[in-house]
């Protein structure tokens, strides 16, 4: 039997292995490198729409990471965490905020550092567009991320060739804009905040063309709804964004669901239907107040009436000589929304006992701003912007049509 010695491995053998874990070494770095990089990266950079992210206090960057990642505004939560740790994981804060997927993590970073009450950070190129903004500021953060200059941009706003030119395009969106000198809308009136990437645009009609499409793919679900109440799209941009969809439908239940019994009520009582609805929208924030759900007043109406089940005392604002002050009242409670709005119907025909004609001037009125107007006059409410509240309330959504 032969002995056989083992070979051992030649150096060219040796060589080509230790090159192979080099490259893997190198292929590892780069790959993580490369995953960490994108993880920095906007998790959607043409997302327009914010959402509302709460950071416990005590988080940890990786679980703050978590958390935005888990509300689907950052790619990596590691990426978060690695890049928090990096620049001063320290200096963030918890709180709210309000956070898109169009913001990297560098923005977000910066935005939590200054803390919840800050704007929403974004890179170069992108605008940020609230719900609160006046047309000058859309402007100017229009103008930030483009370079064109924000008088262009406020210009553009009023172009009635451009304004023409977009109601052909997105009709459905515009079908109120028509007569946008007389309802005082604007193109800004239009467009639905957000975060909008405006890199590389550099006329103000594409960037007023790239908002409305936005805004038009956000309002497909409520065109058939806005046709038939008539309601526009202002309004609906308004709700949406700030409360959501189910929130919008909900206010259109609650007019569509009393508009007939305040028709009814007129022909009686003769006050006419928008000022009754907008009222008991106002006074009951919508048929959410406390007063409203649980007692059926959805007009704030009060009593001296003492007995069980007929009264309830809870606290209720006041506006005296410009001062708002709180205070606890007695209201007056309803077997049913109905019987509230009949006694509101009958407060303002017949007035008060010590005075039938106190609402002589809201009966008289021929239409709902002069309604509005005098509620005001004949010290229904003691809030100055009372009527112009309501006037808004009722073009807003469109409540004129019940008038009718």
């Amino acid at each position: 039997m032969q002995n056989r010695s083992k070979k051992r491995p030649t150096k060219r053998r040796t060589s080509v292995k230790l090159l192979a874990a080099i490259l893997l070494v190198i292929i590892g770095y780069v790959g993580f490198n490369l995953i960490a990089d994108t993880g920095y990266q906007a998790l959607n950079p043409n997302d327009t729409k914010f959402k509302t992210v709460t950071i416990k206090e005590g988080a940890t960057p990786q679980q703050m990471g978590d958390t935005l990642q888990q509300d689907k505004v950052i790619r990596s939560s590691r990426a978060f965490a690695s890049y928090a740790n990096k620049h001063g994981s320290e200096k963030l804060i918890a709180g709210t905020y309000l956070l898109s997927a169009a913001q990297d993590v560098a923005s977000i970073y910066k935005q939590m550092t200054i803390g919840p009450g800050a704007a929403p950070q974004l890179p170069a190129g992108y605008a940020y567009i609230g719900t609160q903004q006046t047309p000058e500021q859309t402007a100017q953060s229009i103008a930030t991320a483009t370079g064109i200059p924000s008088a262009k941009i406020l210009q553009a706003y009023d172009d009635s060739s451009l304004i023409k030119k977009m109601q052909d395009k997105y009709p459905k969106l515009l079908s109120g804009i028509s007569g946008y000198q007389k309802n005082t809308y604007r193109l800004y009136d239009y467009i639905y905040p957000g975060v909008y990437n405006l890199r590389h645009i550099s006329n103000p009609n594409t960037v007023i063309d790239k908002l409305l499409s936005t805004s038009n793919d956000n309002l497909k679900p409520y065109y058939a709804e806005m046709k038939t109440s008539g309601v526009k799209a202002p309004t609906v941009i308004l709700i949406t964004s700030t409360s959501g969809g189910k929130e919008f439908d909900r206010r259109l239940k609650f007019i569509q669901k009393i508009a007939p019994y305040a028709q009814e009520l007129y022909k009686k009582y003769n006050i006419l239907p928008s000022i009754s609805i907008a009222q008991a929208a106002h006074e009951s924030n919508w048929d959410n107040s406390k007063l409203s759900t649980k007692y059926n007043n959805f007009y704030g109406i009060k009593t001296q009436d003492t007995r069980p089940g007929k009264s309830v005392v809870l606290p209720t604002t006041e506006v005296e000589d410009g001062e708002t002050k709180t205070e606890n009242a007695r209201f007056a409670v309803y077997s049913s929304w109905k019987e509230s709005m009949l006694q509101h119907a009958q407060t303002l025909s017949k007035g008060n006992t010590w005075n039938p004609d106190q609402f002589k001037d809201v009966v008289a009125a021929k239409n709902y701003k002069q309604a509005a107007k005098a509620l005001y006059d004949d010290s229904y409410a003691t809030d100055t912007n009372y009527p112009t509240l309501l006037i808004n309330l009722i073009e807003s959504w469109n409540l004129e049509q019940y008038d009718k």
